[in-house]
Order: structure tokens, then sequence, then C-alpha cells
């Protein structure tokens, strides 16, 4: 999007890119965009600083629920179960036959 902006003649500061994708970020990631604005000087934070600082984030984000899923309980585990039904004439049907037999 930046580079379509610049192609158009709109230049971002270093600061104001920072501050733009920090702002996207939607609400999952809003303890971490609250660590880094409090922690950070955004003026002169670099956007290869903030990229690796959410890439690092996002790996650990994706570690702890690969584990949720790991260690899940086996009775919290969706059962899959099968069953077989038969109208009550084929049954009888049935019965008579094996009856003749």
């Amino acid at each position: 999007i930046t580079n379509g902006l610049l192609g158009l003649g709109k230049v971002f500061g270093q600061d104001e890119l920072v501050r733009k994708l920090l702002g996207c970020l939607n609400d999952e990631w809003e303890p971490k965009v609250t660590a880094i604005e409090e922690s950070k000087d955004l003026k002169t934070m670099e956007i290869e600083e903030l990229l690796g600082s959410l890439m690092t984030h996002e790996v650990k984000l994706n570690k702890k629920s690969a584990k949720l899923v790991e260690t899940k309980p086996q009775e919290e585990r969706r059962k899959d179960i099968a069953l077989k039904s038969t109208h009550k004439e084929e049954a009888s049907s049935e019965e008579e036959l094996e009856e003749e037999d």
C-alpha cells in the first residue's frame, strides 16, 4: 500500500508508517501494540524493528495455540458416533424370513 502511495506522490515518514502499521492490527494484537507504544519511541523506531517484534509475538501466539490443542483433555475432544437405523417393518420382515428358514 505504501509503495502504491509513494508512486502517487504521497510520502510517509518513518514514524507515520510505524503508527499506521500499529493502527491496522486487530484486537488480538492490542496488548502487544500497547506494550510497544509505551516502551518504544515511535518517532525513532525503524519499521524493521517493529516487524521483527510483531513477528516474534506471532510465533509465540502460534506456539501457545498449538500447545492448547495438544494438551486438550481427551474427554473434551469431539467424538463421532455412527448409528444405524431400521424401520420396524423392515426388522419384522427380516425376523419372519429367519423363522421360515
